[in-house]
């Protein structure tokens, strides 16, 4: 479409330079209103550049999604959680004139074990968790190749690992569904020990990503998130953000580089894309993504999960001196929580399905689903969980602007050889999106440091 075309490695930042492009003035495109593309409009935005962002969906905001029933109650499809060291996300609140609220904290949580409850893990467990804490300490969240053990670690499958130390099978089992399934919803056999190790470091260990009072589960924003998303979008200078408009091929030209959309194109002096890998690759580039960079997008598929609300006329488990907070050793659920809100007096259960559990899901009827699930919320945290007065299910691997959650995940082996090209440019073209950040990847709060930290890239060329 385009001529003069650059080459894919080529650097545009003398040709920038030349053309006084700066931070007045400076055209800049993003593709993408999650919340890494609206971090990052609005940093160009504040900087004095003119900034278009371009959203497939009709909406903004990415992989969140609050839903609202007919009371009131507050139900966040998506991601939904802030917590302590995630200073980005709760400053946002703040400036938007938004407040949080901390998640439900009453009663103790409860292990399924083989199918017989029990208090807590077995100690081995903890010992697995502070070997993994002490060697994803050695890790440079922004370089994780560069560690004298990185080569073996990347091809160390985590299941085969956690099998050869955990102590036993189940322990092993039970460790994997909580790791590679509750952090990056994928299979301890499908994930390289690299990779989970990365992901540790990135937010401060086990304990910062597996708790809830104190850690990255600790609060959640009165609105939903999606309520955030808005206001930031809400922030941008008028005609800046299109939604419904995805992005077919981006060009790049000695000149500048374009976004096609099926009604035309968008041209600028750079451009953030603030897509997941995997949706980025689904773009085609003219001139073509150099190899390195399009091999990484081919190893970094999403994680597959299923999260569903089961709502009940009160947190009945309360009562029964539960929390709500489960996890289980087998069963189509790994783990359930209290997601009930302070100003609504419905109880509300929210499970998670992982990776091949999630998949057998999706092949049953939805009455068959229906039924499976009802029976584990009720093994996990009593009889009276197999009765809700509704059960809400949403499936991200289904959306086609998403097609997976929590984030992706590299596969075993890539980053030792494709790493360095997670966040490097392709000549004008940027990288944001949670999977590019170095701290809190994966969550809201990765996100924005994402997009921050791609908006400074294109500023300081």
């Amino acid at each position: 479409m385009i001529s003069r075309s650059i080459s894919a490695g080529e650097s545009c930042a003398g040709r920038l330079r030349v053309s006084g492009a700066v931070a007045d003035g400076m055209r800049v495109v993003v593709v993408g209103a999650g919340f890494s593309g609206l971090a990052a409009a609005l940093a160009l935005t504040r900087a004095g550049a003119h900034v278009r962002v371009l959203e497939a969906r009709d909406r903004v905001g990415g992989r969140v999604l609050t839903r609202w029933l007919p009371d009131g109650t507050q139900l966040d499809l998506g991601a939904q959680w802030i917590g302590p060291t995630q200073d980005r996300m709760y400053a946002l609140v703040a400036e938007h004139g938004l407040a949080t609220f901390p998640s439900a904290a009453v009663g103790a949580p409860t292990l399924l074990w083989a199918g017989q409850r029990r208090a807590e893990p077995p100690t081995q467990a903890g010992r697995v968790f502070g070997l993994l804490d002490e060697y994803a300490a050695r890790l440079d969240p922004a370089a994780p190749w560069q560690a004298p053990e990185a080569a073996q670690w990347d091809r160390t499958i985590l299941g085969g690992w956690l099998r050869a130390t955990a102590g036993d099978g189940d322990t092993a089992d039970y460790l994997g569904r909580l790791l590679a399934g509750g952090l990056l919803a994928t299979s301890a056999d499908e994930l390289s020990l690299l990779h989970l190790l990365f992901y540790l470091r990135s937010a401060g260990g086990t304990g910062p990503l597996l708790g809830m009072a104190g850690g990255a589960q600790q609060d959640r924003i009165v609105g939903g998130p999606p309520a955030l998303a808005e206001r930031m979008a809400a922030a941008l200078p008028p005609g800046t953000l299109t939604l419904a408009t995805p992005v077919r091929e981006i060009a790049q030209t000695i000149d500048g580089v374009t976004a096609w959309t099926d009604t035309g194109r968008v041209d600028g002096d750079a451009m953030v894309v603030a897509l997941a890998p995997a949706l980025a690759s689904r773009i085609r580039y003219d001139p073509p993504l150099p190899a390195l960079r399009d091999g990484l997008t081919q190893r970094m598929p999403m994680g597959s999960a299923l999260k569903v609300h089961a709502v009940y006329p009160e947190p009945f488990w309360r009562a029964d001196g539960l929390s709500g907070v489960a996890t289980s050793s087998a069963g189509p659920l790994t783990e359930t929580v209290d997601n009930s809100t302070p100003t609504s007096p419905l109880g509300v259960l929210t499970g998670f399905s992982y990776s091949s559990d999630a998949a057998a899901l999706r092949e049953m009827s939805s009455e068959q689903r229906r039924r499976c699930l009802l029976d584990a919320f009720a093994a996990l945290v009593g009889p009276g969980a197999g009765n809700p007065m509704a059960l809400v299910e949403y499936d991200w691997s289904a959306e086609e602007w998403t097609r997976g959650c929590f984030c992706g995940a590299l596969t075993p082996g890539t980053w030792s050889t494709y790493g360095p090209r997670l966040r490097a440019p392709v000549g004008r073209v940027h990288w944001a999106g949670t999977e590019t950040a170095t701290r809190w990847t994966g969550y809201l709060e990765g996100a924005v440091r994402a997009g921050e930290r791609a908006a400074a890239e294109v500023l300081a060329v």
